[in-house]
């Protein structure tokens, strides 16, 4: 039995155990052996059925994609720092939600801030692209991404500054990240837009591993570069932009996890990328668990959780000294 094998059979185990927990625990308990003598349309089947259901599989599938789309993107930049929103995509959202917001368009609904937050994001991810198709180097990219990041936040702030204290506070929660809003039609739109690219992602990992070992290199192995830079840019932004229009802001699942899975277990993208996947759920359905329970019948948003769990541990990461080879 292979040590990837063991490595995705384990993570996936313990996703299936994190996600039954998350449809249990709350301020109602609904155990997996009460489900079936439960009435069909009482209470708590709609609590189960209508609430923790989609906010679990929202939580799954945003941490999921988040996590794999910060590990496709270390591996193109070769940089363990490198997150999806180190890009500018997150502050293109904002920018977005902020116009929404201050233009008086609802929450909620076909053009609320979520589409906006998509099209803000997607709006950067485009300038990236066609960026990166002029040749300009990995480098320049990256650094280009987070300016662009810098400018949009800006932006933000402006907006802030010349709105009204109730839409501050409206954009001030959004850049928070939620996901307690969320019905069954989006997140049945999640799994399968999830899943596209957790596809993709392993099929594209063998190629990143050529990749990781520099872009002369890798073309000398046969890789076309020009071609896998804009793909691997091109669905790592759109998984973020995605997520971040459905939860708004949800800081260090694209850093911490990928980098975490990498020290334990190995630098092969093929097992890291459905790996990170996997992980960035059960981080997620952790955090999701935590800000519902902890302060309970109130809920924190989930942003707050994760900036705080995964600032946490990467900051033990990056002080923790390497165990001597003595």
């Amino acid at each position: 039995m292979s040590k990837r094998f063991l490595w995705l059979f384990s993570a996936s185990l313990l996703l299936v155990v994190c996600f039954v927990f998350s449809l249990s625990w709350g301020e109602i308990r609904l155990f997996p052996w009460q489900w079936a003598g439960m009435e069909k349309d009482g209470m708590e089947m709609a609590i189960l059925r209508y609430i923790r259901l989609p906010r679990s599989l929202c939580a799954l599938c945003i941490g999921g994609m988040l996590a794999m789309s910060g590990c496709l993107l270390q591996g193109l930049f070769r940089n363990p720092l490198v997150e999806p929103y180190t890009l500018g995509i997150s502050g293109g959202a904002s920018l977005g939600v902020a116009v929404a917001v201050v233009c008086g368009f609802p929450l909620a609904g076909v053009w609320g801030t979520g589409s906006f937050a998509f099209a803000g994001a997607f709006a950067v991810s485009v300038l990236l692209l066609l960026y990166g198709r002029r040749g300009n180097g990995i480098n320049n990219l990256l650094l280009t991404g987070i300016m662009t990041g810098i400018l949009c936040s800006s932006g933000t702030t402006l907006l802030m500054s010349l709105s009204s204290p109730q839409n501050m506070n409206r954009i001030i929660y959004w850049t928070m990240g939620s996901i307690e809003n969320t019905d069954m039609g989006q997140s049945f739109f999640l799994c399968v837009f999830a899943l596209c690219g957790l596809t993709l992602g392993i099929l594209l990992s063998q190629r990143l591993n050529l990749l990781s070992g520099g872009s002369r290199n890798a073309r000398l192995l046969g890789v076309n570069t020009a071609v896998l830079v804009p793909v691997l840019l091109a669905l790592t932004s759109l998984l973020t932009a995605v997520s971040t229009a459905q939860a708004g802001i949800i800081g260090f699942v694209g850093l911490v996890v990928p980098h975490i899975l990498r020290r334990l277990s190995s630098n092969d993208y093929r097992l890291l990328v459905p790996l990170s996947f996997i992980g960035g759920g059960i981080f997620l359905l952790a955090c999701d668990l935590i800000a519902r329970n902890i302060i309970a019948p109130s809920q924190l948003p989930i942003g707050v959780v994760s900036g705080i769990l995964g600032g946490s541990v990467f900051i033990y990461l990056l002080i923790k000294k390497e165990p001597r080879n003595e």
